[in-house]
């Protein structure tokens, strides 16, 4: 592989001696919106995610961005399994919940949203739905598991279809004006590589073949020749991409699906200036991979680790780093003890919220993350969106190692082409909680209050044209570029419109396993295997303790 040389900026958890830096925008002011958001709950319990996501087994075939805005989207081609399973997978996760509650495995705690799961799983019919499916074949199986993941998932799911022979004909043109010299940067054969499908392409290197072939592709396109360029094109398409796509291009046309996830984001707890400006700063950027985690205060040895730790929420989180000692950075939860009672920061109201409370009282805690500098150097998610996130992600450990994590360096945005329409937009989300925390780990103090308009004047400032839903401009925005495995300032882009993401509830079901301790290894085990159902994965009834 021909690689470039790149350094590990060691950060958050990995380097606890950087101290976060001071900000103007710090206040010890209570939020002003009472409107509910994070989970609601009473102890850290275990607990399983009541939602409807899709699972994808391949991870070749997901992508994770984090970028200016502190939000993380996570973009899946879907595979003709997940597709096709989708309504069998989800009743066998619902009747697998229900077999271990009615089997007095698990004792329900905290909250209902189990009842409130139960009760969307019998209102939508999603078992007749699951056995018409199974009965169906070709495109009216397809259909109506398309159907179902676009209803049980409003405004994620996307069908890109491109013409692909219009595609490599725009690009033969590119490449036949390219002046790239005898002896070309990678970066620069990067730029015109990914331009052949922007913004869904992120090549950030090349095997020595790779490349070879991409030269080659330089020389077809300079002599002219558009029928055996269009050949040599498809087949490094293919190349590059994994072969994620062989299925969905045919006759010169590429048609299939994507799902994209957009969730608020927790960064690093201090800021750095930009333009004379302070922003939140994203810590390691670059291309990071899932790794097993090999040290810790839980069982070892897996991608989907277990931190026994309480307030990291008993829910797995995802390593891209090892720092030494038992120190990593991961995605995680919101990592915070929000004691409701008494608390400086939290809008009064929340003292008296019962909604889905079990025993009908006020909770005692809530789980709400901090869309802005907070961490110690992970990436910090509200805890009902990590739950999600690792619903949408392989049944097992082995089928995570590896993902893609994508971090921009902090002042770039994440710019993207969401519907494969041509209409590129900057990705955001509609969530305005941003905090920092004490050492002990209770919220102190906020950055900006929980309304769209004074947190978007914290957030961007005067790089945005403030308006409603889906008018937010922006003059001028750069995008991230990967090269090796760094970050750069890549292309700027004038007049991009926000999407803002609707803030997705965040559902998750509170339990406690009888006569097994939450923390022991036979409860970590049962924690971990209840959130892998997914088709192509056969859960262990023993560890449900169901056999």
């Amino acid at each position: 592989m021909r690689r470039r040389e790149w350094r590990v900026v060691l950060s958050g958890s990995v380097a606890l001696v950087l101290a976060a830096g001071a900000a103007s925008a710090q206040t010890v002011a209570r939020w002003s919106d009472a409107q509910p958001a994070g989970v609601f709950f009473n102890d850290y319990d275990p607990n399983f995610h009541t939602g409807f996501v899709p699972r994808v087994q391949e991870p070749d075939r997901i992508k994770i961005h984090l970028a200016r805005g502190n939000q993380l989207r996570i973009r899946m081609v879907l595979p003709d399994s997940t597709i096709d399973h989708y309504l069998e997978d989800q009743v066998v996760k619902h009747d697998l919940y229900q077999e271990v509650i009615d089997k007095g495995v698990i004792e329900l705690t905290s909250n209902t949203a189990w009842e409130d799961y139960h009760q969307k799983v019998v209102g939508e019919g999603l078992h007749e739905k699951a056995k018409q499916s199974a009965a169906a074949t070709g495109e009216a199986r397809r259909q109506l598991n398309l159907e179902a993941i676009d209803r049980l998932n409003p405004e994620r799911l996307y069908r890109i279809q491109k013409d692909f022979n219009a595609m490599a004909d725009r690009w033969r043109e590119l490449l036949a004006a390219s002046q790239l010299g005898e002896k070309p940067e990678l970066g620069d054969e990067l730029d015109l590589i990914n331009e052949l499908f922007p913004h869904r392409l992120f090549v950030y290197e090349l095997s020595d073949e790779q490349e070879a072939a991409f030269l080659d592709l330089v020389a077809t396109a300079k002599a002219g020749d558009a029928g055996t360029f269009r050949t040599k094109t498809e087949a490094f398409f293919h190349d590059i991409t994994g072969g994620i796509y062989a299925g969905n291009l045919q006759a010169g046309k590429l048609d299939y699906w994507e799902y994209t996830a957009i969730y608020p984001a927790g960064t690093y707890d201090t800021t750095t200036r930009h333009d004379g400006k302070r922003i939140p700063m994203i810590t390691t950027p670059g291309i990071w991979y899932f790794m097993p985690r090999m040290h810790g205060n839980g069982m070892i040895g897996m991608v989907d680790y277990i931190s026994g730790a309480g307030y990291y929420g008993l829910i797995p989180m995802f390593p891209y780093e090892y720092g030494g000692g038992s120190a990593y950075n991961s995605i995680h939860n919101t990592g915070i003890s929000n004691w409701i009672a008494g608390h400086q920061l939290l809008p009064r109201e929340w003292t008296k919220y019962t909604e889905g409370s079990r025993n009908g009282k006020p909770y005692n805690r809530v789980a709400l993350t901090s869309r802005g500098p907070v961490s110690h150097g992970c990436t910090r998610l509200g805890s009902g969106h990590l739950a999600e996130l690792r619903e949408l992600l392989p049944s097992t450990s082995a089928d995570m190692q590896g993902i893609v994590n994508y971090r921009n360096i902090s002042h770039c945005y994440d710019v993207f082409d969401r519907k494969g329409d041509g209409n590129v937009e900057i990705m955001g989300v509609q969530y305005y909680f941003a905090f920092r925390h004490t050492n002990a780990r209770v919220a102190k103090e906020i950055w900006a209050q929980n309304n769209r308009k004074d947190f978007y004047e914290w957030m961007y400032g005067d790089e945005m044209n403030y308006g409603p839903i889906g008018q937010v401009t922006f003059d001028d925005v750069c995008e991230g570029k990967f090269v090796g495995r760094k970050t750069r300032e890549g292309k700027h882009w004038q007049g991009l419109t926000l999407y803002e993401a609707p803030y997705q509830p965040e559902t998750l079901q509170f339990y406690k396993i009888k006569g097994v301790e939450r923390l022991s290894d036979p409860g970590m085990d049962f924690n971990r295997e209840l959130r892998r159902v997914g088709h192509g994965y056969e859960v262990d009834r023993a560890v449900l303790r169901l056999d």
